[in-house]
């Protein structure tokens, strides 16, 4: 048996019999998946610019918690000491008397009026003084203002007692069944009335220390015998009740 000799077609071709006999009809070679080289982008460096901002502004807000938290702890401190070295005590407030100059129930439902009110202050507290600021008196009856007025700004000093008058005007509606509930008060000498002062006070140590000031509410709960003009009316019963607005 003859052998024959069988050209078998190579699948590769070299690189360097390629380049020798010029272009192949084979394909290239399969190298399988190759990795793209890596580039460095913009991106990481904003990362990087981000997270460092980051960390500054966590930085700052820290130092500004550190700091608010320092001046509100200093801040309780001075008022704890102030209140141990000069043992404040809550001032006392008292309507002494009313003065009534005009009361009139006109017609078209409408009641007019102008009443004094005295009122006694008293400031135990030694070497803390009370700025008394713009403020507003007010006189109720049965849910409805009578008048309304205010007492001039003052300072009071320590281990002091002021009386001052506080003069309330006003012109308001009044129905006809508040009217006649009046009438039956004034004719029984049973008249109850409610006189509300709201007060913005600012504490003053030894006349140099000027404190954050307060506002004080105070509801008076009165009962007189009568209205009627140019009479000064004898005050039955007295209720107070005081709050604070810091």
């Amino acid at each position: 048996m003859t052998s024959q000799a069988y050209n078998v077609p190579q699948r590769y071709v070299s690189l360097e019999k390629q380049g020798q006999h010029g272009n192949s009809t084979m394909p290239p070679p399969y190298y399988g998946h190759q990795v793209p080289p890596r580039h460095h982008s913009h991106r990481s460096r904003g990362g990087c610019g981000c997270l460092r901002l980051f960390c500054c502004c966590c930085g700052w807000c820290r130092c500004c918690l550190c700091t608010i938290f320092i001046f509100i702890f200093l801040s309780v401190g001075i008022v704890v000491a102030l209140y141990y070295l000069f043992k404040p005590i809550i001032p006392t407030y008292n309507v002494e008397n009313l003065d009534v100059k005009a009361f009139d129930l006109q017609s078209m439902n409408k009641i007019s009026s102008d009443i004094v009110v005295v009122v006694k202050a008293e400031n135990p507290n030694e070497g803390i003084g009370l700025q008394y600021l713009e403020n507003e008196v007010t006189m109720i009856y049965l849910g409805t203002e009578i008048c309304r007025g205010q007492f001039p700004p003052f300072l009071q000093p320590g281990k002091n007692t002021t009386l001052f008058n506080v003069d309330l005007k006003g012109e308001t509606e009044f129905d006809a069944e508040k009217q006649h509930q009046l009438m039956q008060d004034q004719k029984e000498g049973h008249i109850p009335l409610l006189i509300t002062v709201k007060i913005p006070i600012r504490l003053v140590i030894d006349d140099i220390i000027h404190l954050r000031k307060v506002v004080v509410n105070v509801n008076c709960s009165v009962v007189i015998d009568q209205l009627q003009p140019n009479k000064k009316p004898n005050i039955l019963k007295k209720d107070f009740t005081y709050g604070v607005e810091f």
